[in-house]
């Protein structure tokens, strides 16, 4: 019998992200199934044209699904698909309402990577997970307009590729533009690297910034297109970012990323997978990380030292590691 099955997502980018670790086994034990995504306005995009998903709904809490009023109009609304299962990855009460066998979190130590927590969640009920991760599978025609985009841009193949996103939704994330400038510079220079300078919709300054203080230009990249951007992000050769949704989209089309990480957890939303490298700095205030917790940025500084003391000497050698080998098959060709 055909299953249909509900997985409540999330809201943020990253997160959203994240959840699709699930897909790939949840796909395998039941091929048949009809698999919906929830998630919120700013992760339907990236979504919506994923071809290992059947449809995706918006779960909008800031606007129609706000409030007692809202949530009652979303039960009411996803009742009337009549799934068989929801696999509620947010630990949310609706998601217990809508009249479908329920697979939740487990309860337990809270301090482990989400990913960890959502496969538990399958795991439980005889879901296989080895080797599942969160996954983004992008179209033959979203890569070649991410290549063509490249092309116009007049960055020829033989160029290691790194693309750099120095922005992030809190400041407390935040490593200094100067750094990642340069960083950006170096790498251009030592590697002739092309550098791809990514932006969310509120960092034009931030990248304009950036991009001002670099010897040798960048290439910017405005798209707010999330699938978009993901597809020029499986386009390089390594990912230099804070703890932001680009990060993990990152991980999710399997291009290295080296992570920068201070005020938040590494062990709870860290890059998933081995492939990737988090740096930090070191530095022990006992207060960091301070988010998740009751209370993130209650310092009130504005900005973080622990994540401020990363040096760029960190980042280059992480970034290195993984260019030392590229070079060397890229100069072979």
């Amino acid at each position: 019998m055909l299953k249909k099955i509900l997985v409540f997502s999330f809201s943020f980018i990253g997160d959203a992200v994240l959840s699709t670790a699930v897909i790939q086994p949840v796909r395998a034990h039941f091929p048949n199934a009809h698999i919906t995504f929830l998630v919120g306005p700013r992760a339907y995009d990236l979504f919506a044209t994923e071809p290992n998903i059947d449809a995706t709904i918006v779960y909008d809490n800031r606007g129609k699904h706000a409030g007692w009023m809202g949530r009652l109009r979303l039960i009411k609304t996803l009742r009337l698909d009549k799934f068989d299962i929801v696999v509620n990855l947010r630990d949310s009460l609706t998601a217990r309402c809508i009249g479908a066998e329920h697979w939740g979190l487990l309860r337990g130590d809270s301090n482990r990577h989400a990913v960890t927590r959502y496969l538990e969640a399958l795991q439980k009920h005889g879901v296989n997970t080895v080797d599942a991760h969160p996954h983004l599978q992008l179209t033959d025609e979203e890569q070649t307009a991410a290549h063509q985009f490249l092309l116009e841009a007049g960055r020829g193949s033989e160029r290691i590729l790194i693309g750099i996103h120095p922005g992030g939704n809190w400041a407390y994330k935040l490593w200094d533009a100067k750094n990642y400038a340069q960083v950006a510079g170096t790498l251009a220079k030592k590697l002739n690297a092309a550098i791809l300078l990514f932006a969310g919709p509120n960092e034009r300054e931030l990248q304009t910034q950036v991009a001002n203080m670099m010897d040798v230009p960048p290439i910017l990249v405005k798209t707010d297109n999330l699938r978009q951007l993901a597809a020029l992000i499986s386009a390089c050769d390594v990912y230099v970012g804070n703890d932001t949704g680009p990060m993990h989209i990152a991980a999710a089309v399997d291009t290295p990323v080296v992570a920068l990480f201070g005020s938040t957890n590494h062990i709870r939303s860290g890059p998933y997978g081995n492939k990737h490298t988090v740096v930090q700095s070191g530095i022990d205030l006992g207060c960091n990380p301070c988010h998740p917790g009751r209370h993130p940025g209650g310092c009130g500084l504005g900005s973080c030292e622990v994540i401020a003391g990363i040096t760029a000497g960190q980042v280059l050698e992480a970034v290195e590691r993984y260019t030392s080998s590229i070079s060397i098959s890229k100069g072979s060709r």
